[in-house]
């Protein structure tokens, strides 16, 4: 009993030193490449948008991962953006969806090694009342 709890105190210290490589949306924005990475539910569709707080220097590619079961994934990619340097702002619908449940994406920069969120986001598939 003893050396069980040994080893999993040593596996949670571990664990607590290793490198993160997600970035969250709330990551110190000086720092950050991306910002504001958020979705927004709509009817029948996802909005994504982000903003590009420092430039890029080397070509990248955005690519939308989403998951439509678990947070933890299986991620499976949606599109790929490419990246212009004269914009700032980046906008992505997603209509590709099929039910009403929760989903999960995340945004990786292909080329930079970044990846963002995830970010939920669960759309409504009955029309808005007027």
């Amino acid at each position: 009993m003893k050396h069980l709890f040994a080893a999993i105190v040593a596996s949670l210290i571990t664990a607590a030193v290793l490198p993160v490589e997600i970035l969250s949306a709330d990551k110190d924005a000086e720092s950050a490449s991306i910002t504001d990475f958020k979705t927004q539910s709509l009817y029948r569709a996802v909005k994504l948008t982000w903003t590009v707080n420092i430039p890029f220097e080397i070509e990248v590619v955005f690519q939308i991962l989403r998951s439509d079961s678990f947070v933890e994934g299986p991620y499976e990619e949606v599109v790929k953006l490419s990246y212009d340097k004269e914009k700032v702002s980046y906008t992505y619908f997603d209509k590709s969806i099929g039910t009403e449940s929760k989903y999960y994406y995340k945004l990786v920069v292909i080329g930079d090694a970044q990846t963002y969120g995830p970010a939920a986001a669960r759309p409504y598939f009955s029309p808005p009342t007027t």
